[in-house]
């Protein structure tokens, strides 16, 4: 409550047990990480607008009534930053861009979470990754679509929509974190995921978003090529895997045999983008455990043809993330 309550600070420090993606056998036990970061006031400034809009946006959530009656947090802050050192959990494996704190319900139900963007490790990730993959996998007529800014807008409303949907199960079952136990970290990152996309699509149309919708949709594809190479044991990982299968199957893109490019279905995008998101927030409220566990089993996996693609990625060199250099010794200390 008090770390929410402070606003003013240019250096935050974020320290303690956090996340919980490394218990692969409940999802209950977190593991310590660290970052010390720099806040960007004045694009801070730019982004503090955006939180206003929760409340509205959890009302037109494309699921029945019974699955939206919680109420985000009103003292939401949204913030950019440069991040300086990492630590722990956050230094192992795929990189942190973005985190959402804190993770105690009781908490961002009264009083909400602060979304940290972290854009400096955003932009080597766009550059080093992002660019290259978008060059290899997207159809030449679509690739003006991949943008810094939509890869940003995105990530960072991935982060604004943990906020969105359902904490507690609405049959009793208590948390939706307590029932769905391992299999919960993979579904709320996929639904951080499409309703980061259904913000956007809906503040794109109340004009406070100005760029071209496409740049979101075809950034948005492009980064699941990003993010499945995270592999199963990863949660980000694991909830691509699931998209990419679901959106196959909705006919949200195509793949040219010939050159094998990739070609996004616009309108079949958005249906299927509607449709993912009505499923994920049913299960969370139903807390249906079981069939969480046929989902992830049916499409949490890598198939024939994307494995081809993504090894043709790593045989031109593109890496799967990033590796810091820091501490004292690059400090010269």
């Amino acid at each position: 409550m008090a770390w929410l309550e402070m606003k003013e600070n240019e250096i935050d420090v974020v320290i303690g047990p956090i996340e919980n993606y490394e218990d692969q056998l409940f999802g209950y036990r977190t593991s310590y990480e660290a970052y010390v970061l720099i806040k960007d006031m004045e694009w801070s400034e730019r982004l503090s607008k955006y939180a206003k809009f929760l409340p509205d946006l959890q009302k037109g959530l494309p699921v029945a009534d019974k699955y939206k009656t919680e109420t985000p947090g009103s003292d939401t802050d949204l913030n950019a930053y440069d991040v300086v050192y990492y630590a722990g959990d956050c230094n192992a494996g795929s990189k942190t861009i973005a985190i959402n704190l804190p993770n105690d319900i009781k908490v961002q139900l009264s009083k909400g979470t602060r979304r940290l963007q972290l854009k400096n490790a955003m932009r080597a990730k766009f550059d080093k990754i992002l660019v290259p993959i978008a060059d290899e996998l997207i159809d030449p007529s679509q690739r003006e679509h991949v943008t810094f800014d939509a890869f940003f807008s995105n990530t960072m409303f991935h982060e604004v929509a943990h906020g969105l949907g359902i904490k507690n199960t609405i049959n009793g079952k208590g948390a939706v974190s307590m029932a769905l136990k391992e299999h919960y970290s993979a579904l709320e990152e996929g639904k951080a995921d499409m309703l980061g996309l259904y913000m956007i699509k809906q503040l794109h149309q109340q004009g406070e978003l100005t760029a071209d919708m496409k740049d979101y949709i075809v950034t948005f594809m492009t980064s699941i090529f990003r993010s499945v190479r995270f592999g199963a044991s990863s949660a980000h990982g694991k909830a691509n895997m699931i998209r990419f299968n679901y959106f196959d199957e909705m006919g949200a893109f195509s793949r040219d045999t010939k050159t094998g490019k990739y070609k996004i279905n616009f309108d079949n995008f958005d249906k299927a983008t509607d449709s993912l998101s009505e499923l994920i927030l049913r299960l969370q409220g139903d807390g249906d455990y079981d069939a969480v566990a046929e989902l992830v089993a049916d499409k949490g996996v890598i198939k024939h043809q994307l494995q081809a693609d993504l090894d043709k990625l790593a045989a031109l060199g593109i890496p799967v993330d990033v590796i810091f250099e820091q501490g004292k010794g690059v400090l010269g200390l």
